[in-house]
């Protein structure tokens, strides 16, 4: 029988004993920090429960192996000790890790009598559709994961929510009624209020809150926490994750004067095939072609070399013909178009273009339906995630992907995207909210409508979802930028947001544009810019320049 610890004892300070958020309150606990008192059941105790899930993932699915793993709660006489409602929380060696905040189960108000199950519910979220997504995005083995328990006592509390260390000293305190579990789960807004270094503000249950926050960075590290009130007493509920912000190189946007609305166009190609593969097969040619066939199906392929070393005598045949010279000419043309474009002298690279001609439909569809095959075979094969990440593979390494070797996908931009960035911040209708992630994105709109149909980003797109709900953190790993209508800076889902280097603004009220537009997220100033696609339809105008 695996033996309770309490949250009082020293090794309850131990994360490989307790798990970090566990360890991380014991230890808050003993530097004088206000923790309510609790025991730990330790993470040795959920290694069978998760070990018969494990058994049960592969063969029958990932609910029978949820139900597996609950069925595995043995009666713990320690757990008797419990009188009263009760918090019961996941905690795991993965909480000090911001891409798993939100990932595993917690539960609040439990009667005594039902102890057992929460703890079973706990061991079986390993088990649950978004941890297993983020284990696959990390590379981590779900029969690998243990989970412990906390058990606290259940106030209901008058007011609770987040706080923020910022770098420059000043505390974000995020505040609703009651719980903060509806600010942390993304279903509340509350109220957030920005307590300056000095500790001078009106608040006086946020000046409090900002110096229990600046107590727990200086003594434990971590700069954010959860925290309660009850009765004008603050409780310190949870410390970390800690993860440092993660950053991404980004290229500042280019000066330029002025972006014609015929830009629109190239911004939205340079959206749809993002990346390396994109860049060599479908820019050279697209930049001069009048329209793309809408989305082609991909088609079977028997042999995806083959049908890649097709694509590349198509894509020679198209980009000679939108640019009227040979292929070699013809690419170094659209390769000196793309530099301008890059660069920022958008009207410079439109004229090099001229009056785009129509690609051939029937070459193009092909190309197209081809690369598209070869994303699903590797799809097929468990090497990519998505079929249209296939785009941001070089050719390296799409050869090892196809040999077998899972590609290491990049997270960060394209560098296309601070074109995209420009062209849709200069014609594009701007919006405010809440800076919550800092950075600079832009893609095309994936819209969250409900949690039935999430879908999977096309990759560099932005998630524009209604609130910040943790079943999203699965389609932050290849998405350019986070939007939510509303919630607050205090979800979880934007703790995932900092750890991954993905921008984010938080609350910028309704979005009605059309979902085929393109979106421009800055995660400093918490501006979020959304461009319509019809806006692309205004024509280049002139006939191509004599080019060098």
């Amino acid at each position: 029988m695996v033996e309770v610890v309490a949250l009082a004892d020293p090794s309850a300070r131990d994360p490989a004993v307790v798990g970090a958020k566990a360890a991380g309150l014991a230890a808050a606990a003993a530097a004088g920090l206000p923790v309510l008192p609790g025991w730990v059941l330790p993470l040795a105790a959920s290694a069978d429960a998760i070990a018969a899930g494990r058994d049960r993932l592969a063969g029958a699915g990932r609910h029978a192996a949820y139900l597996a793993a609950v069925e595995h709660v043995h009666a713990v006489a320690a757990w008797r000790r419990s009188s009263g409602s009760v918090v019961v929380r996941s905690s795991t060696p993965l909480d000090d890790d911001g891409r798993w905040a939100g990932a595993f189960a917690s539960y609040l108000d439990v009667e005594s009598g039902d102890v057992s199950t929460a703890v079973g519910g706990c061991w079986a979220s390993v088990f649950a559709p978004g941890a297993l997504e983020r284990a696959r995005e990390t590379g981590i083995d779900p029969g690998s994961v243990r989970v412990a328990v906390l058990v606290q006592p259940f106030l209901r509390f008058d007011a609770g929510g987040t706080a923020r260390v910022r770098p420059d000293g000043a505390v974000a305190v995020v505040a609703g009624t009651g719980s903060p579990a509806g600010i942390v789960e993304g279903r509340s807004r509350g109220a957030e209020t920005v307590v300056p270094a000095d500790g001078v503000v009106a608040d006086r249950t946020a000046a409090a809150v900002a110096a229990l926050a600046r107590r727990a960075a200086g003594a434990l590290g971590a700069r954010s926490i959860e925290w309660g009130t009850l009765g004008g007493e603050l409780s310190l509920l949870q410390v970390g994750p800690s993860t440092v912000q993660a950053t991404t190189a980004t290229t500042p946007l280019p000066a330029t004067t002025h972006v014609p609305p015929a830009a629109a166009r190239l911004a939205n190609l340079a959206a749809r095939f993002p990346g390396p593969l994109g860049d060599e097969l479908v820019l050279p040619w697209a930049l001069g072609a009048a329209e793309l066939p809408d989305d082609v199906p991909p088609v079977s392929l028997p042999d995806p070399r083959t049908a890649l070393a097709e694509a590349r005598v198509l894509a020679d045949e198209l980009a000679a013909a939108a640019w009227g010279a040979s292929s070699r000419v013809a690419r170094a043309r659209a390769a000196a178009v793309s530099k301008l474009l890059r660069e920022g002298r958008v009207e410079d690279g439109l004229r090099r273009i001229g009056d785009p001609a129509p690609p051939d439909v029937d070459t193009a569809g092909r190309l197209l339906a081809s690369i598209g095959g070869v994303g699903e075979l590797l799809v097929e094969r468990g090497l990519l995630p998505a079929a249209d990440l296939v785009w941001g593979l070089t050719d390296r390494e799409l050869d090892r992907a196809l040999e077998g070797d899972r590609p290491i996908l990049r997270l960060g931009p394209t560098r296309w995207e601070p074109f995209v960035a420009l062209v849709v911040r200069a014609l594009g209708d701007a919006r405010t909210g809440t800076a919550v992630s800092p950075g600079l994105a832009a893609g095309p709109f994936h819209r969250i409508a409900g949690l039935r149909a999430l879908g999977r980003p096309r990759p560099r797109a932005v998630v524009v979802a209604p609130l910040p709900l943790p079943q999203l953190a699965p389609l932050l790993w290849h998405c350019a930028g986070l939007v939510t209508t509303g919630g607050s800076s205090g979800a979880h889902l934007f703790e995932v947001a900092r750890s991954l280097g993905v921008p984010a603004v938080a609350a910028v009220g309704p979005i009605d544009d059309p979902d085929d537009g393109l979106v421009a997220v800055d995660g400093d100033a918490g501006t979020v810019t959304s461009l319509a696609a019809r806006v692309s339809a205004a024509p280049i105008g002139a006939r191509p320049a004599a080019m060098v």
